[in-house]
């Protein structure tokens, strides 16, 4: 199996899938595995950016995986699909084309067994998860007894994750020349003057995995040094936790900052989700990995949001280190997937007994 995994996670690591590349070969790859099985895909979502949904019989788990990865970056000191020491290099080898690799191989095992079971590839996780959303309302999401999501969790079991909210902040100014900074309205020290009465909401917690954090990670302004600036944007990332909301989010930054002089947009936004640890396809997957395996709580977001309204036994477990996502040199251990393929085998049987 160690060589299979080698040619199949060769394949899809190969074939770039960023949100700037087109994705239709790697849809087309895993749309032909699952014909190869006898399974014709359903397609959900944009024709950009689909998801591909293929069933084998009814009622089986869903597993679940995304195709497309953020950008490739520079300073790389391997080739992508880089083998050393059962060991493969790059970008998406562990988010997360390990664990598609790892579905890919267990569906060939399971059909063969006659087992029912669901796969679910999309194309827009690291950016929109509309097409988890689109996905969702196929029926083989809401009759499964599981959904399990294949993220990079070093196989842990996670059950809960945090909600996640994106926006900006902007300011208007008055462009001036910058001798004459009397005639105009620096937009960029407005902003300045706001983000420092947040400086208490940007400070690290004591528990990341449960309270909220807030981070200011993109900042535009200006246009050049001796202009005064007439506009300014931050994009900030905010995490919170169950008991929180998108407008209590906005409310804490408005207490802060006040009402006025700036503008609010909110760009992308998930709702936190949590998954009873006490539920038979949590236990049963726990089991079958050892009386060492840990339940977790993790503080991003995966496509677990967008599957919780259909089914409430979903849940994160799979090869790669959660560390490696997004890295320069990005790598997984085929080992792990060969062990992932086998978990997800006796997962499904046993979900289906």
């Amino acid at each position: 199996m160690k060589s299979e995994a080698e040619d199949v996670l060769t394949d899809l690591v190969l074939m770039r899938s960023t949100s700037e590349d087109p994705v239709q070969p790697i849809a087309d790859y895993v749309s032909h595995k699952l014909r190869r099985l006898g399974i014709e895909p359903r397609h959900f979502g944009s024709k950009d950016r689909p998801a591909i949904v293929g069933q084998f019989l009814q009622k089986g788990v869903v597993l679940s995986g995304h195709l497309d990865t953020v950008p490739h970056g520079t300073g790389w000191k391997r080739e992508q699909a880089e083998i050393v020491d059962g060991v493969m290099y790059g970008r998406g080898a562990c988010d997360m084309k390990g664990g598609c690799t790892a579905m890919l191989l267990a569906a060939e095992d399971l059909a063969a067994a006659n087992v029912p079971f669901t796969l679910c590839f999309t194309t827009d996780e690291e950016t929109t998860m509309n097409g988890a959303a689109a996905a969702a309302k196929d029926s083989a999401f809401s009759s499964a007894p599981s959904v399990l999501i294949t993220e990079p969790s070093n196989f842990e079991i996670v059950v809960k994750e945090k909600g996640l909210l994106h926006f900006s902040i902007s300011t208007k100014g008055k462009a001036a020349h910058a001798s004459l900074p009397h005639l105009g309205e620096n937009a960029i020290a407005k902003m300045v003057r706001l983000l420092s009465k947040l400086e208490d909401l940007q400070k690290i917690p004591e528990d990341p995995l449960s309270e909220m954090t807030m981070c200011v990670d993109t900042i535009k302004g200006g246009t050049r040094i001796n202009v005064i600036p007439g506009d300014c944007e931050v994009e900030i990332d905010v995490r919170y936790p169950p008991n929180m909301t998108t407008q209590s989010v906005l409310d804490l930054v408005r207490t802060r900052v006040g009402s006025q002089g700036y503008d609010v947009k909110i760009l992308h936004e998930l709702d936190p989700v949590e998954t009873n640890p006490n539920n038979p396809a949590v236990t049963t997957l726990k089991g079958l990995i050892g009386p060492d395996a840990k339940i977790a709580a993790v503080p991003y977001a995966t496509e677990m949001v967008q599957f919780k309204s259909a089914n409430q036994a979903v849940m994160v477990c799979g090869p790669g280190e959660p560390a490696m996502c997004h890295i320069i040199d990005e790598r997984i251990d085929i080992g792990q997937i060969v062990k992932a393929t086998e978990l997800y085998v006796e997962f499904c049987s046993r979900m289906t007994e």
